[in-house]
C-alpha cells in the first residue's frame, strides 16, 4: 500500500506541474482541461490517501488492490479529460459532456468507498 500511495504523489505532482512545463505546446482548452483535472484529483486526494493510511494501519491487505484500480481509474481519467476524448457538442447552456469521463469518475469514487468499507 506504501508503493501505490507513493505512485499517487508522484502522480499528483507530475499532474500538477507537467502542465505548466508543457504550456507552451498545449492548446489553451487543453491546457484549461488540465488544470480542471488536477482540480478534480485535489478534491479526492485527501480522501484517498487518510483511506491508504488507515488501511496501512489496519492492515487491511483487500484495500492494496482496490488502491491501485483507484490509481489507475485516476490516470485514465486524466488522459480522457485532458486529450478531450469523446468530448461532447456543447448544449443551450454551453455544458459538454463527456459521458466515458464520469464513468471512469464515478468508479474511481467507488474504490474509495470500497475501501472505506474494507476499514470497518
Amino acid at each position: 500500500m506504501i508503493e501505490i500511495t507513493l505512485y499517487t504523489l508522484f502522480f499528483f505532482f507530475l499532474q500538477l506541474f507537467l502542465p505548466v512545463v508543457l504550456k507552451s505546446k498545449m492548446s489553451p482548452t487543453m491546457f484549461e482541461r488540465s488544470r480542471r483535472t488536477t482540480e478534480n484529483l485535489k478534491e479526492s486526494l485527501p480522501i484517498f490517501l487518510a483511506l491508504a493510511v488507515l488501511s496501512i494501519i489496519g492492515d487491511v491487505q483487500a484495500n492494496i488492490q482496490i488502491a491501485s484500480y483507484w490509481l489507475t481509474l485516476r490516470v485514465i481519467f486524466a488522459a480522457i479529460y485532458i486529450s478531450g476524448f469523446k468530448l461532447k457538442p456543447a448544449n443551450e447552456a454551453g455544458h459538454q459532456a463527456q459521458p466515458l469521463r464520469s464513468f471512469v469518475w464515478a468508479l474511481s469514487i467507488v474504490c474509495l468507498f470500497k475501501m472505506g468499507i474494507n476499514l470497518i
